[in-house]
């Protein structure tokens, strides 16, 4: 009985040490079959290397990132003048044909003519007052008053177009000359015919007869015979003696 006590308890142990050794393998090759299969083959390096550019002629152009880029330029030595872009920062404005003559020069006063012959009877005076015998009275005087007969012709101070031909309530027949300079010519106290041969728009030359002198200014009526002669620039009233020559002989002097 002892005996076969013994022997079962033999198999028993046997048993357990297969089957610890089985375990023992068991265990050994899972490890092993995870250790395997958890590592990661080593990254395998795709990128390739770029090819080195020529550098001779480059722009450092950041891209997203921040780093620097070199980017090749492109060589434009074979390309058309024609085609290529001017320089910007050429000044075309200083001469040669690109640059042109934009100031305009402002056109001269003419040589201007005593418009009739004689004395000044009254002379230009905007800041005296000069005595009027007509209106008994002391007022400024915008013209001079060159005496003569009546008849006695009268001529255009300039070259010039004739402007207005009119006859006015207190100036009587008058004509006006546009010159140029800005210039204009006022020839009063004219004769009623001798002006019935002048237009608007007549082109006349420096000592073209015009006219002739008269008696029709009502408003110098008691003067002696005389052509009233105003000259304005630029529409202003200036004395004409600045501008020609007048025979002396002041009657007031």
């Amino acid at each position: 009985m002892t005996k076969k006590n013994n022997e079962t308890r033999l198999i028993y142990a046997a048993v357990i040490l297969v089957v610890t050794v089985l375990s023992v393998i068991i265990i050994v090759t899972g490890i092993a079959a995870r250790r395997n299969g958890d590592d990661p083959a080593p990254p395998v390096d795709t990128k390739t290397e770029a090819p080195t550019p020529n550098t001779e002629k480059t722009d450092k152009t950041p891209d997203t990132s921040g780093r620097p880029v070199t980017l090749p330029r492109p060589d434009t030595s074979d390309v058309p003048e024609e085609t290529k872009k001017p320089d910007e920062t050429k000044d075309v404005s200083a001469g040669g044909e690109d640059s042109s003559e934009d100031v305009m020069s402002e056109p001269e006063l003419p040589e201007f003519v005593a418009p009739s012959r004689g004395s000044v009877a009254k002379s230009h005076s905007e800041t005296v007052l000069v005595y009027s015998l007509t209106m008994d009275d002391y007022r400024t005087h915008t013209g001079i008053d060159i005496a003569g007969k009546a008849g006695d012709i009268v001529v255009a101070a300039a070259d010039g177009v004739v402007r207005s031909v009119y006859e006015d309530p207190m100036w009587g027949y008058c004509i006006s000359v546009v010159h140029e300079g800005n210039a204009v010519s006022y020839y009063k106290n004219l004769s009623g015919d001798s002006i019935e041969s002048i237009a608007v728009g007549d082109s006349v030359k420096a000592g073209d007869v015009i006219g002739a002198i008269g008696e029709s200014a009502l408003l110098e009526i008691a003067d002696e015979p005389h052509l009233h002669f105003e000259l304005k620039i630029d529409g202003v009233s200036v004395d004409p003696t600045d501008y020609f020559e007048v025979p002396e002989g002041n009657l007031y002097e």
